[in-house]
């Protein structure tokens, strides 16, 4: 160690300097005290919480998906491929309220303006019959004129969303009765699903193969309303999980107050106008 007076190096065990001879207790002392006052206490790491983080995954993904939005033009494609697999793996999406009557106002604006068009294309379309027996086709566009533009747009729109508003209030109730929960928010979402192959069937590929050979435009629409019938059953007995003898009674239920509501609006919105032509006709040869 270093002598405090003259800095001159001794042996650790000496008492005394070798050159100047003073004593060196007192420095050991010093040093002693010295080195215990800046002894710091060594910090302790801080330790955390676990946290269960397979928990707070899970929660965030479930909340990405219920919020994701809905890719609702690859979804009505799907749904006519594989109705029921695209239907469970978008369900989380489609509990969403916003989502949901998205989709139902996309149905709507589209069966609208599908129905337009054949509305326009049925006015200038107009057939020829020959002596022959053979039917040509000319186009006067001028006919546009004497479609009431509004009417057509505005009783349809009206019409195609009661039939979707129908379909869920009908199954909404009846889940109700069953003490089944089923929100509304869902069942708008089955109902809409389920129109699908309908619009697809009647007013897309009808029409065209209508012009092919008229059989065929029958056909395809009972080949849609079918497979439509066959989606709404299955989803909707998906989400009631009724016993057999029960979901016979309760689908024959749904279905028949469907049938009469439909059979009835059918005959006031369509059948009343061609009544009342009719008439007017008589009256005209009386």
């Amino acid at each position: 160690m270093n002598c405090s007076n003259c800095g001159t190096y001794n042996n650790p065990q000496s008492k005394f300097c070798i050159k100047c001879g003073s004593a060196l207790n007192g420095d050991i002392f010093n040093q002693n005290i010295s080195s215990s006052q800046n002894y710091q206490q060594p910090i302790q790491p801080q330790i955390q919480q676990p946290v269960n983080n397979v928990q707070i995954d899970q929660n965030i993904q479930t909340e990405n998906v219920s919020t994701a939005p809905l890719n609702y033009f690859m979804y009505l494609i799907a749904i006519l491929l594989k109705p029921f697999q695209c239907y469970k793996e978008e369900e989380s999406k489609l509990n969403n309220g916003k989502t949901s009557f998205i989709l139902a106002l996309i149905v709507t604006i589209a069966m609208t303006l599908l129905n337009l068009i054949q509305t326009i294309i049925s006015t200038v379309r107009i057939p020829n019959y020959s002596l022959l027996d053979k039917i040509t086709y000319s186009w006067q566009w001028d006919n546009l004129k004497y479609i009431k533009w509004v009417e057509v747009i505005g009783k349809n729109f009206l019409i195609y969303a009661g039939i979707i508003l129908a379909i869920t209030i009908v199954f909404y109730f009846g889940g109700l009765v069953l003490k089944k929960q089923l929100s509304f928010v869902k069942s708008l979402s089955i109902s809409t699903t389920s129109v699908i192959p309908a619009v697809c069937g009647a007013m897309i590929l009808s029409p065209i193969l209508g012009m092919i050979w008229s059989p065929l435009s029958m056909v395809c629409t009972i080949i849609g309303l079918v497979y439509s019938l066959i989606i709404l059953y299955e989803l909707m007995n998906n989400e009631f999980n009724l016993e057999k003898d029960k979901k016979i009674y309760f689908n024959f239920v749904c279905f028949g107050i469907l049938a009469i509501a439909g059979y009835y609006a059918y005959m006031k919105l369509f059948m009343a106008p061609l009544t009342n032509e009719l008439d007017n006709i008589l009256d005209f040869f009386k």
